[in-house]
């Protein structure tokens, strides 16, 4: 059985507006055989993106709590991928 793979994603405004509001169609991108491993929920805004620094770039989003700044579809299932391959 594998490991469940959690995926956050900030539904903060910034976030939202700069692409995150799509993120959680990830499961649409996935093999079959993992989906049902992969726990999607979406996070209010943790300021990491409005910080004074402003060092991160929405849309912000973390997978088993490693933070992945300028999210996209295709980053998401990259690092997927690489925690289903690394279990």
């Amino acid at each position: 059985m594998q490991k469940e793979i959690e995926v956050k994603i900030c539904c903060g405004t910034n976030c939202y507006i700069t692409g995150g509001s799509g993120l959680h169609l990830i499961k649409n991108h996935l093999p079959e055989d993992i989906i049902d491993s992969i726990n999607i929920k979406g996070v209010l805004c943790q300021d990491v993106c409005t910080d004074m620094c402003r060092s991160q770039k929405p849309p912000i989003a973390w997978i088993n709590n490693e933070m992945i700044t300028q999210a996209s579809i295709n980053k998401l299932k990259s690092k997927i991928l690489e925690q289903v391959n690394f279990e």
